[in-house]
């Protein structure tokens, strides 16, 4: 393989014997004039994942550089700093994980040209098809107008009001040639908008309409009941709540209403489970606002009644907080 990549895709698969297929057909269909390579961390998959990627490795030799975990790195090691990152040559990245998939095959060309035109730009992405595996919702787009602001071209301040561009929608001018990976903080959720955000203070952010990708909300996926189940929290919400932490410290960005949010609810079902180790970690990382508890139904009412007297975003916050205490009065 060439060393002088101008793009470097990075996957993630762990189980996905039912999806990859897809995922890696959507890669070797593209069609640019120049040369990319295929990065791919199977983390130890008990599946036939790992047998399919290497069946596309011996067929297609000069694209893909793989990983095979003999031990699941979950919560041991980043799969993205400690093994992928350090792997890439391109001056390009995109990002795609195993159960998801690219559809056009030009997608990559597309948007390299951009970013070759446009040296101010160092985030490049488009809408995607979300499909729900279990066909609970019909088929949708995203980013919607209104979710990108009806714009084409974005900045840091807008990503950090709320993360707009799906993971396998993305190509980066990949910052970390020069930069140290140790400014991507470990064990924090979302790791992407955190990615985004990084690049999106070193040039803009660029929006192309075509749709290119499909993005599966699925039963095994880490996000399918993110903010909502019981097991998303007590999984993942200490790993959010390490984000919102690093974003206010890296960005400057207040979040103290995300992080009493998602700390607390955390810390409820972490304390009806009786984790300890879990409860453990929280505290290491924050301090629950547990004066929510006290008076909780009073409040609940409270916000009920003012949310709908409330206009633009004081009454989505009010609904924010009143959809909070309902859980917090549930959960007591």
């Amino acid at each position: 393989m060439s060393e002088n990549v101008k793009l470097s895709v990075i996957c993630t698969t762990y189980n996905h014997e039912r999806f990859i297929r897809d995922c890696l057909e959507g890669f070797v269909m593209q069609k640019t004039d120049f040369p990319f390579e295929i990065l791919i961390n199977d983390d130890a998959s008990t599946d036939k994942t790992a047998d399919i990627i290497r069946e596309y490795e011996a067929k297609y030799p000069n694209l893909f550089r793989c990983v095979y975990q003999t031990e699941n790195q979950w919560g041991k090691k980043s799969v993205w700093t400690d093994i992928l990152f350090p792997m890439v040559r391109g001056e390009y990245v995109a990002l795609c994980e195993g159960d998801d998939y690219w559809t056009d095959p030009l997608k990559l060309q597309k948007q390299v040209d951009f970013l070759d035109a446009h040296s101010d730009f160092s985030v490049c992405f488009h809408p995607v098809t979300v499909h729900w595996d279990d066909n609970s919702k019909p088929d949708s787009v995203f980013p919607n107008d209104k979710e990108h602001f009806y714009k084409t071209e974005l900045t840091l301040n807008d990503l950090l009001d709320h993360n707009f561009i799906q993971t396998n929608s993305v190509v980066y001018r990949w910052r970390f040639h020069k930069d140290p990976l140790d400014l991507i903080p470990n064990g924090i959720l979302p790791g992407d908008w955190f990615l985004h955000l990084l690049h999106a203070q070193v040039g803009k952010i660029a929006f192309l309409p075509d749709v290119m990708a499909v993005y599966r909300r699925n039963q095994i996926g880490l996000w399918y009941g993110a903010g909502e189940s019981p097991k998303w929290f007590i999984q993942c919400g200490t790993a959010m709540v390490r984000f919102y932490s690093e974003i206010q410290k890296h960005f400057g960005k207040d979040c103290k209403d995300d992080l009493d949010k998602i700390s607390l609810i955390t810390y409820l079902y972490l304390q009806k489970t009786n984790d300890k180790e879990r409860i453990k970690e929280l505290l290491s990382v924050c301090s629950p606002p547990l004066d929510y508890l006290q008076h909780s139904f009073l409040k609940y009412l409270f916000y009920a009644v003012f949310s709908r007297l409330c206009f633009g975003k004081l009454r989505k916050r009010m609904r924010s907080r009143r959809k909070l205490l309902k859980k917090i009065v549930k959960l007591n």
